[in-house]
């Protein structure tokens, strides 16, 4: 459909109208009239052969089909601007990024670097898309992916960024008040905090998994963040990625157990993009940032 399209001004306005919801506010951005932008928003309409905004006196809403085309239209703009970038000698990297994340990865490792690579490309704008759903990257216009997983996955180009050990651990009260754990079948007697996704991972050196030493969970859930929140509360054996608990367990909050009988890695975390067009300047430049500042983190 944007194929047909002759004129970038009207992508652009486009964009300013669902940024703004406003026509006269992306007439004066643009310096032409509101008439003139309610006309290239029509001739959009026409194109695409559907409704993009719901109009009233006050403001601008972006219809369903605004919001779906949205993405993919910034992705084309960044493209053109890459493009014109290419025939310059400008060495600045600027443009947006949109990369994705689950929940536990920003909080802990992700947005920090993100920050970094910000203070070091000022024109970079970053949109940092936290979801703990599998997003499809093509289809929602996403530059960049870190994800979790024994392989990459199909239709995607991945670099290993390290390992995804699973680490044991429990609060200090929780180590004085309970029975010492020295071996995977004490676990049975505790109660265990972890995600289900973990529960086949088996202990080096034995035949167990993490499902035949599990006797008792009293809570259960698939927010890593509120499994964390009930370790550091003593309530029971934690099991988690080790980049989502380390700096408890740096700071004496959180205390390593069963260091002889280590889980087995559960895959390993890769930063990901799609592979049906080529990566812009930006995206590799930030991938090989993101190996980097991991490398160094995690992979000493």
């Amino acid at each position: 459909m944007i194929s047909m399209i002759r004129d970038l001004d009207d992508l652009k306005t486009f964009v300013f109208v669902v940024q703004e919801r406003n026509f006269t506010q992306v007439a004066l951005k643009l310096g032409i009239t509101k008439a003139a932008v309610a006309k290239r928003i029509q001739g959009l309409e026409k194109v695409w052969n559907t409704q993009l905004f719901y109009r009233n006196t006050r403001k601008v809403i972006p219809t369903r089909d605004a919001d779906l085309i949205y993405p993919k239209v910034l992705t084309v703009l960044e493209s053109v601007k890459d493009l014109e970038n290419s025939f310059t000698s400008k060495d600045e990297l600027e443009g947006l990024l949109r990369v994705t994340c689950v929940s536990s990865m920003a909080n802990n490792f992700i947005s920090e670097i993100t920050q970094k690579f910000q203070e070091k490309n000022p024109k970079i704008t970053i949109q940092l898309i936290v979801t703990d759903s599998l997003l499809d990257l093509m289809e929602e216009s996403i530059d960049i992916g870190i994800r979790v997983g024994m392989e990459v996955p199909s239709g995607l180009i991945g670099l290993e960024l390290f390992a995804n050990r699973i680490s044991l651990v429990v609060s200090p009260e929780y180590e004085r008040t309970h029975p010492k754990i020295v071996s995977p079948e004490d676990l049975k007697s505790h109660n265990l905090l972890y995600l289900d996704l973990h529960k086949e991972l088996r202990f080096s050196g034995t035949n167990l998994s993490l499902g035949e030493v599990t006797g008792k969970r009293n809570f259960l859930s698939n927010d890593a963040s509120s499994l964390v929140q009930m370790g550091l509360k003593g309530k029971g054996v934690l099991i988690r990625s080790f980049w989502d608990i380390d700096e408890h367990v740096e700071k004496g909050n959180l205390v390593p157990i069963l260091n002889d009988y280590p889980l087995e890695n559960f895959g390993k975390v890769w930063v990901v993009h799609p592979n049906h067009r080529a990566p812009s300047k930006r995206v590799m430049v930030f991938r090989n940032f993101l190996e980097s500042e991991c490398g160094f983190r995690f992979n000493q």
